[in-house]
């Protein structure tokens, strides 16, 4: 009776194919090729990167009809999308502001300036665009109690198809907003 069942499980797994494969994604942008020491306390912290509930899961998300959105099982992020997002935009925005930006929030006593970021969109569309809304404050301890709140809002063609040039989409978009979170710290006089 054994070799029975051994054998009806082993065609089982023969008849039911191989699993789709799981593609994981980094949000990270280029790094450059440098090593930058880090002088004294960072003047610019990000203390807060928070993503909206639907998109705080490992699927990617995309955006099948008007308001209908679908999470991918085969296309994930490798880690928390908050995560990434909070990485990268801090990757970019020190590019943009040509200095370390901190990212400790045991450091943020001692930065000049505090930027926080609500994420409400970051997805795909079938007409091949990626989207990125968000919201984003400025503090700044020069002004306690006065802050800057801002509201990006963008969408960008796929270069590429597929879920990889979302992925790369989403990044430019980062990259984005983090152009406009330096412009608006030099508006209001607080960066170089």
């Amino acid at each position: 009776m054994r070799p029975v069942a051994l054998s009806l499980t082993l065609l089982l797994v023969a008849c039911g194919g191989s699993a789709p494969v799981r593609t994981q994604y980094l949000l990270r942008g280029e790094a450059p090729e440098r090593t930058v020491r880090v002088e004294g306390a960072a003047r610019v912290g990000l203390s807060r990167v928070v993503v909206a509930p639907y998109l705080d899961q490992s699927g990617i998300v995309v955006e099948s009809a008007g308001r209908e959105i679908q999470a991918a099982r085969n296309h994930q992020w490798a880690e928390p999308l908050q995560d990434g997002l909070r990485l990268l935009l801090r990757a970019e925005l020190s590019t943009a502001l040509g200095e370390e930006v901190g990212l400790d929030p045991a450091d943020r006593s001692r930065w000049q300036h505090d930027v926080q970021v609500f994420v409400e969109q970051l997805h795909g569309s079938m007409a091949g665009r990626a989207m990125l809304v968000a919201d984003y404050r400025i503090e700044s301890r020069a002004k306690p109690g006065e802050i800057a709140e801002y509201r990006f809002a963008r969408s960008q063609a796929l270069a590429r198809e597929g879920y990889a040039g979302l992925v790369d989409a989403e990044a430019e978009l980062v990259g984005q907003l983090a152009q406009a979170i330096a412009a608006s710290l030099r508006e209001i006089g607080e960066a170089p």
